[in-house]
């Protein structure tokens, strides 16, 4: 499937953790925090800003860490991405 868009950091000048990447795909795609998910596996620096934003979080913890911020849903791979996905909507 072809992608609508694409936020790109250095286009945007904006490096993880700060939040402008997801305020830019919020103004380019035009929804609201609740209307949309972030998957990461990266808990350092995609999650507490994901999570600050209000957004609901599925974090891919492939290496059995602990998370801080708690995401909302924790995976250790892809496998069961879609029915987690069921769970936050």
């Amino acid at each position: 499937m072809p992608f609508e868009f694409a936020i790109v950091a250095s286009e945007i000048g904006s490096y993880k953790p700060a939040p402008k990447h997801w305020q830019a795909f919020e103004a380019a795609a035009g929804a609201a925090p609740r209307t949309h998910v972030h998957v990461g596996a990266a808990s350092s620096t995609t999650l507490p800003p994901a999570v600050e934003l209000g957004l609901p979080t599925v974090w891919i913890n492939r290496l059995g860490e602990d998370a801080e911020p708690v995401p909302d849903v924790e995976l250790h791979s892809l496998t069961g991405l879609g029915a987690a996905l069921d769970t936050l909507g």
